[in-house]
């Protein structure tokens, strides 16, 4: 699917009274998201858009006007608040039965009509002041148009902040009404964060270093950080880690090789509380480093680590400084729903779901994560810590397997490829091309275990690990049918490993 550019109409914007575009981002309301030609209903009934209130303060938008380019002024008559961090949907029809499915907090019916080809509308309060307004030239049916960037001016204008919706919604259209956009991760006190644009960082050298790319290239590596858990993706200026294993002089050495330090890191999760995952994060929060860390994601569940207190102590930190928005993994979008999209500067997705929520250990309590790259037919990845058997269960369970959708190009073998972590069902659902395993040589734990290469080989999904490869790097340009690459630093495929050993334990029997 193309994006959807808003474009100038030139003609149209001096018609608009007030405040002139390029001042809209002083308003804590924003006009969020734009529903013009719905698919699953009528235009006369599905038509809606949502309005954001990005300040500290509720508003009430009684007696303001709606506009479109040859419609209006439609006056709010009723009592209609937008909370402080809230959304609220306008729409022509107020009933979900008939509008696809919306809940809509004001219907304005026929006065205002959006048109599919160009058009605009525009929003102003009761003093007659034009608060936001958006214009637009084409459209495309059952899809929403949301707002990426709504720190900055964005109406009339032709645009990348602006994206067409991917989750669905109601009766089966395209959108987020009253609800987070796709790509937005909205702050506690409820402002959009407007991701910053750092330099790009020099190529590794501890690593394959990466050959030049196009802006929306999607870089995946899975970090040889020992017997532990530690994966960099980067796309575009966005960067993300996931763990960074068990120690902090390698994870750091890491980082240097990287060029990380004095970078702005959009995104850090931790799976769940075991020291292989957590204990390297703490090289981000060392002040000489100097990197920023805009959201860190994980489930808070408490757990008696000398390391996790002081990593959770750095992050409460930066939280209290207004540094960085922390989030508990259980509610990862702080809106309720069970998954939060981000949306990468160079295109890529990433979904960050729920755990189980009544996992009996921390490795069923981890965070399962799916990437999807800017083409979405190039590349995808399933990486879900140290999840067993009871967590796989669960994706099940949770509809995962549906939405978003556990089938992948390549899976991060859970468990650094231990034969709980896998299972005959795990890999119809997720049916990689790869599996790569994150292991320490000569470990203690027999990874990775006789059983679970068995059933990786009869399913034919070869593999990488660690500890004979190093690390593991994909690449996708983020082109239509760009396909992917794999490289590693050394060793080929499927290899054994000198402490692989068969496992005793119960739960290694296959499960269905």
């Amino acid at each position: 699917m193309k994006a959807l550019r808003l474009q100038a109409i030139a003609v149209m914007l001096p018609i608009l009274t007030g405040t002139a575009c390029a001042q809209q981002p002083s308003s804590p309301l924003v006009i969020s998201e734009v529903m013009v030609d719905p698919r699953a209903a009528s235009d006369a009934s599905g038509e809606w858009f949502e309005v954001h209130n990005r300040g500290s303060a509720a508003i009430s938008l009684r007696g303001w006007t709606i506009r479109s380019g040859n419609d209006g002024p439609q006056r709010i008559t009723a009592s209609l608040v937008v909370p402080a961090g809230g959304y609220t949907v306008l729409g022509r029809d107020g009933s979900p039965r008939t509008n696809g499915g919306v809940r809509v907090g004001f219907a304005y019916g026929g006065t205002v009509s959006l048109a599919n080809g160009s058009d605009w509308l525009a929003l102003s309060d009761a003093r007659g002041t034009t608060v936001d307004s958006v214009a637009w030239a084409r459209t495309t049916a059952g899809v929403s148009w949301e707002l990426g960037d709504e720190a900055a001016p964005h109406a009339a204008v032709e645009s990348p902040r602006w994206h067409p919706a991917t989750t669905r919604y109601g009766s089966g259209d395209l959108g987020t009404p009253g609800l987070p956009n796709d790509g937005i991760v909205v702050a506690a006190r409820g402002e959009s964060v407007r991701r910053a644009t750092p330099a790009v960082a020099p190529g590794a050298t501890a690593v394959p270093a990466p050959a030049p790319g196009s802006p929306s290239e999607l870089v995946v590596r899975v970090l040889d950080v020992g017997q532990g858990d530690a994966t960099y993706i980067s796309n575009g200026t966005s960067k993300v880690i996931i763990d960074g294993g068990p120690d902090t002089l390698r994870f750091g050495r890491l980082l240097d090789s990287l060029g990380l330090n004095g970078a702005t890191i959009d995104v850090v999760i931790l799976t769940h509380q075991h020291y292989d995952h957590h204990a390297g994060l703490r090289e981000l929060f060392r002040s000489s480093r100097r990197i920023t860390v805009r959201y860190f994601f994980e489930n808070e569940d408490p757990y008696s680590n000398g390391a996790l207190e002081r990593l959770r102590d750095s992050v409460n930190a930066r939280v209290a400084r207004g540094q960085m928005v922390s989030r508990d993994t259980d509610d990862p979008c702080a809106n309720g729903q069970p998954i939060c999209t981000i949306t990468m500067n160079g295109g890529a997705k990433l979904h960050i779901m729920r755990p189980n929520p009544r996992g009996t250990s921390p490795n069923d309590r981890s965070t399962p994560v799916k990437l999807i790259g800017p083409d979405s037919a190039s590349f995808t990845m399933w990486l879900a810590g140290d999840a067993e058997h009871e967590e796989i269960g669960w994706f099940r369970q949770a509809g995962y397997d549906v939405m978003p959708g556990m089938k992948v190009r390549v899976l991060k073998g859970d468990h650094h490829g231990s034969c709980n972590g896998v299972s005959s069902w795990y890999l119809r659902a997720t049916n990689p091309e790869w599996v790569t395993f994150s292991v320490g040589r000569d470990n203690g734990y027999g990874h990775v275990h006789t059983q679970a290469k068995a059933l990786y080989r009869q399913f034919g999904v070869p593999w990488y690990r660690t500890d004979e490869n190093g690390t593991i790097v994909f690449r996708s340009p983020g082109t239509p049918s760009g396909g992917y690459t794999v490289s590693v630093l050394r060793g080929g495929r499927s290899l054994n490993g000198s402490g692989d050993r068969t496992s005793s334990q119960a739960d290694c029997n296959p499960m269905p």
